[in-house]
């Protein structure tokens, strides 16, 4: 069987206290912390009695509620108390320029608003991060140019620095007026972590993220930068005179979303313009409490800057798709650190790279090594590369960190390498170091394979100028499986060997070495502040614009010639967004899309007819027509021409032209159809607006081609034929939706054919038309696949039979929290043959496989619509795989009769989270499709049991929509499990899934004009917007 991929979960973590808050007794049970939104009747402290836990945070402008810290059993007595709203599990994320300005044309908004030394002036731009360091000459006031700030319009309530008894180095410090507020948030992530030795409790910096972030966005100009001694020139944020408040929300672990939430609502209530967000999450926006506290924070006026995740080039895995937040791409700037790599072997064969870095180089000749093992993920033992060059691969741990291992064993530089296309990073590294791409990496190990004596040098890293706008590898992409209504990312920018600021005393040695204010790195994380600081400009420009019109102008005057990560391959608005951010037009857009925070959340589910500065259809079944409405920002009429450019089977109508009043408002239709595009299949478009002013804005334009809710299938048999021959048509509609569907269908014939009226079955002629055939009704809803679990003494083969019996080995790699997924044989579950599973540490199976949004420690009651779904669950408990004993884990295998085959997931001996002494033993028994006899077959057994985490268990099945199954065991309600030697089994049975009714209208058609033809039949429903088309094709030959 091949083997699994295991994967872990973020959990909450709970390996340390901090001494200044009360330690919570979970009675042995494991301690979370919830995000709770409240409607008033109940307030935050009579719910912490009510459960034994501990509020951390309030909120009262993002929503109002509080985060607690409670045990797990007592999630959910806490969502069941009157009053509370919704309970969100709080989660750990993670956080994810002397050159960019110029590059992004920064200077001539500096010009717009009086040069670099007032631009941005009058705005705050909140950074919510790893805090920042405040002694910054980025962070000055005066600035460099000795410009003093005025004193800001608001006045935040903390500036907390000068906790010396928690680190002796966290020196006072007095907030000025460019760095106007800095709040340490970090009250859930003390009460569940320990800080490091090295870690500040309080808003300084000790991992330089949120340093770099808050000086890209708004640090001052004409700061003199250098890196190990040497100088870089001066750097500026993108608006150098905006004032700052840090939000410190990170720390070495990360950054849990309720002090997230309680970031948001503070700077709402300082009042801040901008908000940047460099940190992981918001896939799925509606449930999401930071993502839900941005929408607040944009209703309140604040512009939401936040990064779309490094999780490229792979598609569907960009971060933060609400659509009250701007979500950022990453490219390159016109501006590498580039370095010279030369080998030489000892037989004369030379070998020359182009890299990057911003240490010193080694210009004297040095012997070069692969390091043994090449990840380099562990110190060297000391003497292992005395005076010698060592080649890491990059992978699993901090490029940084690597170069730290060999320098332990004596190692006098370092060659990184990509295994992949993944980009080039300039770290602070510990040792000289050059970074070099896929696939020179491999070229470079062939050498080194095939040479002896190899020799190498490097040169320092040289500011040169390349080609920019091109995307960043690691940059998160949109895709075709985005459900809701608009594509992200929204835009892209310079997120590629960003120099900016750092903290001189990092934390950790991931941080670099000690004593250096500036490191040149990249990511979103990266790219993001470059918008916030963009918008910080535009509102400067625009005071009276909302953050939907900031946002419309920065999309509508990007620039739209980005490329790939290939170099060559023209980008596409999964990867840029409406492409690359341009500050000489952005604070001069002429017209701006605007939507409210309401209207966002009441079109949840089709976020294409809100007035979002792009279109995204995320199921196109044939045509689509919606609204998109602009406001004049000039003061003066303006006439406007429309044009498309789309690919040839992509239909885009507009008006040829709009007129805009001075000041006014002017709708407009967009209608895309694509029907003869097939299914599945990608198009993107953009809408270009050209005013007779002179403006120009462009507006990008995706679909995805689907079936509707009630799918349509035409078929003309057969599709030649020649004058007076006939072909049979045949309409198919079949609504595989739960609700009943009307419908209205029509069918107009093209020019070659004739209907024959007499023929027509399922529909009738449509009246005073000789060409067209038409039908209506209403079809039945299809019924969801059935699940029912029951207690069986003769469920399975052969009752509980240990996989260790048949000397097959627990899967390596599971521990708390972890999935692990296989292709398995071919098996039969409610209607459906699946060949994957996942197999969760807390005693359930996934039909089809799943992902770390799957394992969930808290038990629920089956069905639930809730993921995970398609659960097969015998023990799901809080277990702990780690802490199993010698022979114990998870093991998964196959067992077979001699005639039949089953495919065995066995959990043994695998203790409860609460005490590694509690042990459980039970399994899967899957039959497999292969056998002589096909059927399902699916049992649970069980060896010796506990009662679950503290009792809390699930012993139950589900369908994959979450709407059909059952328990046998749930929390105490039920038959609990026990032995399978006593009788105690339980099998899943299911009744596969009933199609909804379906409507065949048929017809012949008589060739009538020789030549080639395609035609559609349409139909409209209830139960699906726009139209739904199917296309035939044929062609009538002349002659007899």
């Amino acid at each position: 069987m091949p083997d699994g991929d295991v994967i872990s979960a973020a959990k909450p973590a709970n390996d340390g206290i901090s001494t200044q808050r009360a330690v919570i007794d979970p009675s042995g049970l494991e301690v979370v912390s919830v995000i709770v939104t409240l409607d008033g009747s109940v307030s935050p402290d009579a719910l912490a009695a009510i459960t034994g836990g501990e509020v951390i945070n309030r909120y009262d402008k993002v929503f109002n509620g509080a985060s607690l810290v409670l045990a797990g059993a007592q999630v959910d007595d806490l969502a069941a108390i009157d009053g509370v709203t919704g309970v969100y599990l709080d989660t750990l994320q993670q956080l994810d320029t002397e050159a960019s300005p110029q590059f992004i044309g920064a200077p001539t908004a500096w010009n717009a608003l009086g040069g670099q030394g007032s631009a941005g002036e009058g705005v705050v731009v909140g950074i919510i991060d790893s805090g920042i360091w405040p002694e910054h000459p980025s962070m000055s006031d005066p600035d460099p140019f000795g410009k003093p700030y005025a004193p800001p319009a608001i006045a935040p309530a903390a500036c907390d620095f000068g906790n010396t008894a928690a680190n002796p180095n966290d020196a006072p410090f007095t907030c000025n007026n460019k760095l106007i507020g800095a709040y340490n948030m970090l009250n859930t992530y003390k009460a569940l972590n320990a800080l490091l030795p090295g870690e500040f409790d309080s808003a300084r910096d000790d991992g330089g993220h949120g340093t770099h972030t808050a000086t890209t966005t708004a640090g001052n100009g004409g700061v003199a930068a250098s890196l190990f001694g040497v100088s870089y020139g001066a750097v500026s944020g993108i608006a150098p005179r905006a004032q700052v408040i840090a939000y410190r929300v990170c720390a070495n672990a990360g950054c849990y979303q309720s002090d997230s939430v309680a970031a948001v609502n503070q700077a709402i209530a300082d009042g801040v313009d901008v908000i940047n967000f460099s940190i992981s999450g918001g896939e799925n926006p509606y449930s999401d409490a930071v993502e839900l506290a941005f929408a607040n924070a944009y209703d309140n006026g604040v512009f939401i800057a936040a990064s779309a995740g490094n999780s490229g080039p792979t598609p569907e895995t960009v971060a933060h798709r609400g659509p009250w937040t701007m979500t950022v791409a990453a490219s390159t700037s016109n501006r590498h650190f580039l370095s010279t790599l030369t080998l030489t072997a000892d037989n004369g064969d030379t070998l020359n790279f182009t890299g990057v870095t911003v240490t010193d180089g080694i210009q004297t000749p040095t012997p070069v090594v692969k390091a043994s093992p090449i990840n380099c993920n562990n110190p060297a033992a000391p003497g292992t590369y005395t005076g010698q060059i060592v080649i890491c691969e990059r992978g699993t741990i901090a490029r940084v960190l690597k170069g730290y291992n060999v320098l332990q064993g004596g190692a006098s530089g370092m060659i990184l390498y990509n295994p992949a296309l993944q980009g080039l990073s300039t770290d602070n590294h510990y040792l000289p170091s050059v970074h070099i791409e896929y696939p020179d990496g491999g070229t470079l190990v062939n050498f080194m394979d095939t040479h002896t004596g190899v020799m190498g040098t490097f040169t320092p890293g040289t500011a040169t100028t390349v080609p920019g706008d091109v995307m960043a590898s690691f940059s998160s992409r949109g895709g075709p499986n985005q459900a809701l209504g608009i594509s992200k990312p929204d835009i892209t920018a310079p997120g590629v060997q960003i120099l900016a600021g750092h903290t001189p005393l990092p934390a950790t040695s991931a941080g670099g070495p000690a004593g250096e204010l500036f490191q040149a790195i990249q990511g979103t994380s990266m790219s993001s502040p470059h918008i916030a600081g963009a918008a910080a400009l535009v509102a400067a420009q625009n005071p009276d614009w909302t953050p939907g019109q900031i946002k419309s102008a920065l999309m509508t005057t990007a620039n739209t010639v980005v490329v790939k990560e290939d170099g060559t391959t023209p980008a596409t608005p999964f990867d840029t967004g409406s492409g690359r951010v341009n500050l000489a037009r952005a604070g001069w857009a002429p017209l701006t899309f605007d939507e409210t925070a309401a209207r966002y959340m009441a079109y949840e589910d089709v976020l294409w007819l809100a007035n979002y500065p792009s279109l995204y259809v995320p199921n196109l079944a044939g045509s689509l027509t919606v609204q998109r409405t602009v406001e004049d920002q000039t003061g003066v009429r303006s006439t406007w021409r429309l044009s498309v450019s789309s690919p040839s089977d992509l239909r885009v109508t507009v008006p040829m032209m709009s007129v805009v009043p001075a000041n006014g408002r002017h709708a407009f239709l967009i209608t895309v159809s694509a029907p003869t595009v097939p299914d599945g299949e990608v198009r993107h478009a953009t809408l270009r607006m050209t005013s007779n002013r002179g403006g120009v804005l462009t507006f990008p334009i995706t679909i995805v081609r689907g079936q509707a809710v009630v799918s349509m299938e035409k078929v003309c048999t057969p599709s030649v034929i020649r004058l007076r021959d006939t072909t049979n048509c045949t309409i198919t509609l079949v609504n595989t939706g739960f609700d009943d569907a009307a419908f209205n269908l029509r069918d107009l014939l093209p020019k070659q054919l004739r209907l024959n009226v007499n023929s027509i079955t399922g529909g009738t002629q449509i009246p005073r038309n000789k060409s067209g055939v038409q039908a209506s009704g209403v079809l039945q809803g299809a019924a969801p696949p059935d699940v029912n679990v029951t207690i069986d003494p003769l469920a399975s083969p052969a009752g509980y039979l240990p996989l260790s019996a048949f000397s097959i080995a627990p899967v390596a790699g599971f521990g708390d929290e972890t999935i692990g997924n296989w292709n398995v044989p071919a098996f039969l579950y409610a209607g459906e043959v699946y060949t994957r599973i996942g197999v969760t540490s807390n005693g359930y199976v996934i039909v089809g496989g799943g992902t770390t949004a799957d394992v969930q420690f808290i038990n629920t009651n089956l069905p639930n619509a809730t993921p995970p779904n398609n659960v097969l669950a015998p023990f799901w408990t809080d277990l702990n795989v780690a802490t199993a004993p010698a022979g114990g884990g998870i093991r998964v295998g196959t067992l077979t009769d001699g005639a039949n085959y089953w495919l065995i997931v066995d959990w043994q001996a695998v203790p409860n989270f609460s005490s590694s002494a509690q042990r459980n033993s039970f399994q899967v028994w899957i039959g497999l499709y292969g056998d002589p006899t096909p059927v399902e077959d699916i049992s649970f057994t069980y060896g010796t049991v506990t009662g679950g985490d503290g009792g809390f268990l699930t012993v139950g099945a589900e369908n994959k929509f979450g709407s059909r199954g059952g328990t046998v065991y749930y929390n105490g309600t039920g038959t609990a499990p026990a032995p399978s030697s006593g009788g105690y089994e339980v099998l899943v049975t299911t009744a596969p899934p009933t199609p909804g009714e379906s409507h065949t209208l048929s017809f012949t058609a008589v060739g009538k004009s020789a030549g080639a033809w395609t035609n559609c039949a349409e139909m409209t429903s209830d139960v699906f917007a726009g139209t739904a088309m199917a296309c035939a094709s044929g062609r009538v030959n002349g002659g007899k």
